[in-house]
């Protein structure tokens, strides 16, 4: 009797386990995906004048807008990548940040496909759209703003990242 009990025991044990651990799974993929699977991000360049009237863009200077969501699981993670990237970023000449909602650039008529997601203007040039890192946690060592700022990363013209696997909430 006791070996039957003890059995039933571990049987409990382990479909718990594993019980949980597809639950915590499917919780933290939920927000998981492709960052802007419609290329909603295509349409930046069109709207380059309206970007340029909201952020007040002058010339010789670097903007990040940086546009978040506080209803969105990922938008803490970004902020801590951006809380982590402060010390680098205030090192950068002429860079200035702004922070905005979606619904501010929505009624502004820019697109804005998902969240969290920077938008990067130099010298009233599109530079970057899209997310601030890839992979599921939003995380410094897969930084993509880092490597966006100090142009480490070089494109014939505006980088439009609709494609990279990241923490984002889809808008719609």
């Amino acid at each position: 009797m006791k070996l039957s009990s003890l059995r039933i025991g571990w049987a409990l044990l382990l479909l718990w386990l594993l019980a949980s651990s597809v639950l915590l799974f499917r919780l933290g993929q939920t927000d998981v995906g492709e960052f802007d699977p419609q290329l909603q991000l295509q349409q930046h360049p069109q709207q380059l004048a309206a970007l340029l009237r909201l952020s007040g863009a002058g010339s010789g200077e670097t903007l990040l807008l940086n546009v978040l969501d506080p209803n969105c699981r990922c938008a803490a993670l970004a902020e801590n990548h951006l809380q982590q990237l402060q010390p680098t970023l205030t090192k950068l000449p002429k860079l200035r940040q702004l922070a905005f909602n979606p619904t501010q650039l929505q009624q502004a008529g820019i697109a804005v496909p998902a969240t969290p997601m920077m938008i990067v203007l130099r010298n009233k040039q599109l530079i970057y759209s899209g997310p601030y890192a890839s992979g599921p946690a939003c995380s410094i060592g897969e930084s993509l703003l880092d490597q966006v700022l100090q142009q480490k990363l070089q494109t014939p013209a505006s980088w439009l990242n609709s494609e990279t696997v990241t923490c984002r909430c889809l808008r719609s």
